[in-house]
């Protein structure tokens, strides 16, 4: 499997550095390069990486910062010239914290730790079964579904629709807060659409054909949402 990598960093060199590592490991590949952490706070509403190397040492907002700003699943991996914040990398639930000057051996390591932690969580979804359930509030009742019987999800302002094969249910709710809680095969494409992968029909001309829908796939969320596919590609 590939683990997509977010860099965010405000030294060029040391992003360029990590760049040229990245691409000597064939499990890696670099999603994007923030170059500083309003910047990466930005990128990050409409991406999940599964892996950012961040920089401690930056300005108006520092990595340790940032880090406290992260979903508490997201594996990152610190980046700093200075070893006193080792300690508080941890604290911090880092997988790992490389000093500068970075050596590729020492890189290496960090990296397999990830890969070991991506194999382990990819196991695992594979051997649950599809049966975990969700429970809609929509107009006087209480629907339950399963999560794979969602189609995809439409947003309508404060408003969501969640589409199956044989109905529609409306929830009184914000789709950034909704997307947080969905399972990884859950993928924003539109600020207005949430698929389900799992029933994609064919992916043609920047559109996702679902049942008989046809949903854009927007520039803002098209490279996450196509890194996700390429890992199952053929």
């Amino acid at each position: 499997m590939k683990i997509n990598c977010l860099v965010i960093d405000d030294e060029p060199y040391a992003v360029n550095l990590l760049e040229e590592y990245i691409s000597q490991v064939p499990y890696l590949h670099l999603l994007h390069k923030c170059y500083n952490a309003l910047e990466a706070l930005d990128y990050l509403k409409h991406a999940r990486p599964d892996l950012i190397f961040l920089d401690i040492n930056m300005p108006h907002l520092s990595g340790m910062q940032l880090a406290t700003l992260l979903p508490s699943n997201q594996p990152f991996i610190f980046t700093t010239a200075y070893s006193e914040f080792a300690v508080d990398s941890y604290e911090k639930n880092a997988v790992d914290y490389l000093l500068k000057p970075i050596t590729f051996e020492r890189f290496l390591r960090a990296v397999n730790k990830v890969s070991a932690l991506c194999t382990a969580t990819d196991n695992q979804a594979t051997t649950q079964p599809l049966t975990q359930k969700l429970f809609l509030k929509t107009g006087k009742a209480i629907v339950q579904l399963e999560y794979d019987d969602v189609l995809l999800i439409e947003g309508l302002k404060d408003y969501v629709v969640f589409h199956t094969k044989d109905a529609r249910h409306v929830v009184y709710k914000r789709m950034k807060d909704l997307e947080e809680t969905l399972p990884a095969n859950f993928s924003r494409v539109h600020l207005s659409y949430i698929i389900n992968r799992h029933h994609i029909r064919r992916i043609e001309d920047n559109h996702v054909f679902i049942g008989n829908e046809r949903i854009p796939v927007s520039e803002k969320y098209r490279e996450i949402f196509l890194s996700r596919i390429n890992k199952g590609l053929l």
